[in-house]
């Protein structure tokens, strides 16, 4: 397929695409945004690449958990979003969702999967969740071996057909790291398969159990021919493809010309603390789940506060940062990944480290 037959793919897919559920975790974003609550540390699985290792393990209240939603839902009609650790291991989770959806927000979650059965996926329906976005790293052992845990995938293969005859929407996440990058084909097949709306492909960010890995993380040219694979792939299949801690794809998107402004499609690029917000189990506030520098803890101040007044929140709005990321013709649209930048340089307003466009960049 031609370069103007994927643009016209873009073009007809855009109402779903471009939708108000596309909102957040995609670093893009044009509406309200997205508050993502990692309720629980806890987890059934020892993740390679989790990101939450090193935090604290103490978890809010269900009080306190009602008051963030409460906070949440005064941003408009936002998406909000359960996660851990394995947030199915919060004993009050089904009335958080309850409590969540009683409010003009969508409600998801990301889970490892393993522990839906037919009775928790029909409570979560119940509940009033929206859709569930579950792990597959590889096919088989492949996923076992990333995930830690022997028998995970099929485990999460069960807990999709739950979802699947409970009538519970779902989606697949993928870490995208060099050691399962042979996987990535393999997972795209399985997804359309299964006739799935889309995959987020999420790049290896090294913090927490991360960085005993951070050899994993693609390098620019990898991130560049990986840009170009999944512009080929998306030709020819159904399921939407979403490179996520990724914003220079939308400026590869534009800078290969598959998007233009009569498309009246807007990137916000990076929507770290711009219209995502990530809540740690201890309260903690931060811009997104990778990048854990503390704007405030809502045991200190009210989630509104902190997202109108941190200092951190103010400067990612303003877009400022650095490097070969200030001067670029994209920076308004893109910004680069600021969880990548913390993770590489100790400050989330440094230049992205992968990022090929801006100043002496090819």
């Amino acid at each position: 397929m031609s370069v103007d037959e994927l643009k016209s793919w873009i073009r007809a897919q855009k109402n779903e695409i471009f939708a108000n559920d596309a909102v957040g975790t995609g670093c893009f974003s044009y509406l309200p945004g997205e508050v993502v609550w990692a309720v629980t540390k806890r987890c059934n699985l020892r993740c390679k690449h989790c990101s939450i290792a090193d935090v604290s393990g103490e978890e809010l209240t269900t009080e306190e958990g009602f008051g963030i939603i409460e906070e949440a839902a005064k941003l408009g009609h936002v998406k909000f979003a359960f996660t851990g650790g394995e947030p199915l291991l919060r004993e009050d989770i089904y009335d958080l969702i309850e409590y969540a959806s009683s409010f003009d927000m969508q409600v998801v979650m990301a889970t490892n999967g393993t522990l839906i059965t037919k009775e928790v996926a029909e409570n979560l329906k119940k509940a009033g969740l929206e859709r569930a976005a579950m792990s597959i790293d590889g096919i088989g052992s492949a996923h076992d071996e990333l995930r830690g845990v022997n028998g995970a995938f099929e485990d999460v293969l069960r807990g999709m057909k739950a979802c699947e005859d409970a009538e519970l929407a779902i989606q697949l996440f993928t870490m995208v790291t060099r050691s399962n990058y042979h996987e990535i084909e393999k997972i795209i097949k399985f997804a359309d398969d299964l006739s799935l709306w889309r995959i987020y492909l999420i790049y290896l960010i090294a913090v927490g159990r991360g960085k005993e890995i951070s050899e994993d993380c693609l390098s620019t040219n990898e991130n560049m021919r990986f840009f170009d694979y999944v512009a080929d792939k998306q030709k020819n299949v159904n399921v939407w493809l979403k490179p996520i801690c990724n914003p220079q794809y939308w400026a590869y998107l534009k800078d290969k010309g598959l998007v233009d402004r009569k498309d009246r499609i807007e990137f916000t690029g990076c929507t770290a603390g711009i219209t995502r917000f990530h809540i740690f189990p201890n309260g903690d506030v931060t811009p997104c789940a990778y990048l854990p520098v503390k704007a405030g803890n809502i045991r200190e101040q009210r989630f509104l506060d902190i997202v109108r007044d941190s200092e951190m929140f103010k400067a990612l709005r303003a877009r400022k940062v650095k490097g070969h990321c200030a001067t670029c013709k994209y920076k308004r649209i893109c910004g680069g990944c600021r969880s990548r930048a913390y993770a590489t340089s100790g400050d989330y307003l440094a230049e992205d480290p992968v990022c090929w466009f801006g100043d002496g960049k090819e």
